[in-house]
């Protein structure tokens, strides 16, 4: 690996890490005080953000206390680990798929990370179109270029060409970050440091998710394949208890053959020996008979 790839990847991960990660929270606390809301939590309870969030998380969902808002999306960008990191389901009403069943947990600002910050801001928050349009290119550079990244490195064209876009759109958020970005933009590569950025950038939550669900897919296609063992096991049951009940109409139709087999070679001894007699006693009755005409001639 190239020692100025690696650089230029601890760079770009710098700025989102140490200027556009608390600039997505600064953001995000300035909303909710501007609507007199005192804490994170509070925010996070008010029904119409936690309705667009539950929307962002469950599909095909209708909310008892406010159906005609209700949204289903194609996709849900909440994942399971940011949605459980931010509310708990209240005891006492499963069954009831709503969002009024949700209770926000007690999130500190400080425990989000940029894709959850973003997600929030876009959806739930009063943003000018400027600043919805850089908190969504961000948002999306993050996940291009540091969240799936396993080399930790950047090359220099393409380096070029981000690093000129995150100074724009960071300055569109707020133009007193330029220091700042100069500052990162000439800093030498820390290896510790550039390690445990890289760590804290890759997605592993959603990487974990994504196995969980492989790992339930590959369970469901287990079941289903036991399921099939068992029927085919049920199948070969018949067949062998079919095969079984023929064997024994065989087996019948054997004693029965041999039976009638038996009764005919009889027939047939018997049948042979009448004719026997018969030939017998005839050949007996012509020599009586002879015997009889020549005593009565002599006789004569």
């Amino acid at each position: 690996m190239d020692i100025e790839d690696r650089r230029r990847y601890f760079i770009v991960a710098s700025v989102f890490l140490e200027v556009v990660q608390p600039l997505f929270r600064t953001i995000l606390e300035n909303d909710y005080n501007s609507r007199g809301l005192g804490s994170f939590q509070d925010f996070l309870n008010t029904q119409q953000v936690i309705h667009i969030l539950f929307h962002l998380r469950h599909r095909n969902a209708k909310c008892c206390k406010d159906i005609s808002n209700c949204v289903n999306n194609s996709k849900l960008p909440l994942m399971y680990y940011q949605w459980n990191q931010l509310y708990t389901e209240n005891p006492g009403q499963r069954g009831h798929n709503c969002h009024c069943k949700f209770t926000a947990n007690p999130v500190q600002l400080r425990e989000l990370d940029i894709t959850l910050a973003g997600l929030i801001l876009l959806n739930c928050c009063n943003l000018k179109s400027t600043e919805e349009n850089a908190v969504l290119i961000l948002r999306r550079y993050k996940n291009e270029y540091l969240s799936h990244n396993t080399e930790g490195a950047i090359t220099e064209t393409e380096y070029k060409i981000l690093w000129k876009d995150l100074i724009s759109f960071v300055l569109q958020l707020d133009p007193n970050k330029q220091d700042d970005l100069i500052r990162i933009e000439n800093r030498s590569l820390d290896e510790g440091l550039c390690s445990k950025y890289s760590i804290e950038l890759l997605n592993i939550h959603k990487k974990l998710n994504e196995m969980d669900n492989s790992i339930q897919g590959i369970r469901s296609s287990v079941h289903g394949i036991d399921s099939s063992i068992q029927e085919i096991g049920s199948t070969v049951q018949g067949i062998d208890s079919s095969f079984q009940r023929f064997s024994s109409t065989v087996q019948g139709l054997d004693s029965l053959i041999q039976g009638i087999s038996s009764t005919v070679q009889e027939r047939l001894m018997f049948y042979t020996l009448c004719r026997r007699c018969k030939k017998e006693l005839n050949e007996q009755g012509q020599h009586d008979y002879r015997k009889l005409s020549q005593q009565t001639y002599l006789n004569v």
